[in-house]
């Protein structure tokens, strides 16, 4: 019994350390959000979302609703089917759009013949076995490492209105998926197969690529105004490729967490809504999905914040906004010393279309030149700054 009881003691102990609810700086809570596998639709990382905001006791649960929303995701993973038998394939960039045509086997380079509405059998090049390992780790769109003679020839295809592709195993690699490195801006959609689907290919049989949809969780939680006044704040929880994407994900996310723990209870005007937005590195399935319930809900916050670069400390808090614009809100307090610098492409273009004020907070101006590489990691970031920022978040949320 006294065993049992140690064990369980000591489970207990575990838990409360790596319950972010139990962290008691922001930087432990960043280093609990880093230990999880944050692959968007992973078992562990539906774990973590589903974790958020219960504590291991009523006194560290947040007292607000809770809500976990899932958005689809297209993944990787297309379903290929074949005279009604069903194969994986592997497509280097997620897979969106179904493919439908008769199969014709080619070699790289072989004259074009009459391709139109066909899906081309290719080998895996030289080039593509060879960046296979190291491809994605040097950019995540695939834009620098692309196997530039497959992507010319595959272009022609194109042209010649193929319907798309379909890769076999490099011979060196025979129990590996084929895999062609291809650019995100290529017109032809096509995926890898393994050795034992390739083997079943014969020209003239019809073959339907579809594209296999799974589900991520994020989380929002709503503290309720008592005013018709609404500000949204969001953070990034993502999966990451390379790194710990502290810099775009964790920090912000663990301003959000504590801050979350800070207005427990506090009354405010504004309806405050925090959202922890997960996707496959930059947040954009959740945001996307999020947007459309907003559009549905039908109400304009007065704001909605991303929480992006902050938590490093490296400059004084900034924000970006789109053109550079002010808004009224920005007028109150903590916003006299800060910088306004124009919004780039991120997340947050979208609900500037659909006409939403956004803004975005920052910390580094230099910090984005090494999103998605190994120098991504929580070392960058500082308990100070975070803390500070948790203190300036909360006190300003009170008076909105």
């Amino acid at each position: 019994m006294t065993i049992m009881y140690s064990l369980l003691s000591a489970l207990f102990t575990i838990f409360l350390y790596f319950n972010p609810a139990s962290a008691t700086s922001p930087y432990e809570t960043a280093e609990y959000f880093a230990s999880y596998d944050r692959v968007a639709e992973s078992h562990e990382n539906v774990e973590l979302f589903e974790s958020l905001g219960i504590g291991v006791s009523d006194e560290t649960s947040v007292d607000m609703k809770r809500e976990i929303h899932y958005a689809p995701l297209n993944t990787n993973w297309p379903t290929i089917t074949i005279d009604d038998e069903f194969y994986d394939g592997y497509a280097t960039i997620p897979f969106e759009e179904t493919i439908e045509g008769e199969l014709l086997h080619l070699e790289w380079d072989a004259p074009i013949p009459d391709v139109a509405g066909r899906v081309i059998v290719l080998p895996t090049t030289d080039v593509s076995y060879e960046a296979m390992e190291d491809a994605y780790e040097i950019d995540y769109y695939g834009e620098v490492l692309n196997d530039e003679a497959a992507n010319r020839y595959l272009t022609k295809l194109a042209e010649a209105n193929a319907a798309g592709y379909l890769i076999t195993p490099h011979p060196y690699a025979p129990e590996e998926y084929g895999f062609a490195y291809v650019s995100a801006a290529l017109r032809l959609n096509g995926a890898g197969v393994d050795r034992i689907t390739a083997e079943s290919f014969q020209d003239g049989q019809t073959v339907a690529i579809e594209p296999f949809t799974d589900e991520i969780p994020y989380v929002e939680f709503t503290q309720p105004g008592t005013t018709d006044k609404e500000v949204i704040v969001m953070a990034r929880l993502e999966g990451s490729w390379y790194g710990d994407h502290a810099l775009t994900g964790l920090g912000g996310a663990s301003v959000l967490y504590h801050t979350l723990q800070a207005m427990d209870d506090v009354e405010t005007d504004a309806t405050v809504r925090y959202v922890f937005l997960n996707g496959t590195g930059d947040g954009y399935e959740s945001s996307t999905h999020y947007l459309q319930m907003l559009q549905d809900r039908g109400t304009t916050p007065r704001v909605i914040m991303l929480l992006d670069i902050l938590g490093t400390g490296e400059t004084n808090r900034f924000f970006k906004t789109s053109g550079m614009t002010t808004y009224p809100f920005m007028e109150g307090i903590g916003f006299g010393p800060v910088e306004v610098k124009s919004l780039g492409v991120s997340i947050l273009d979208e609900y500037k279309q659909a006409g939403f004020p956004v803004i975005s907070v920052n910390d580094s101006v230099t910090a984005h030149n090494d999103v998605y590489t190994d120098k991504d990691t929580i070392s960058r970031l500082s308990d100070e700054a975070m803390r500070d920022h948790v203190k300036w978040l909360s006190e300003w949320l009170t008076l909105q």
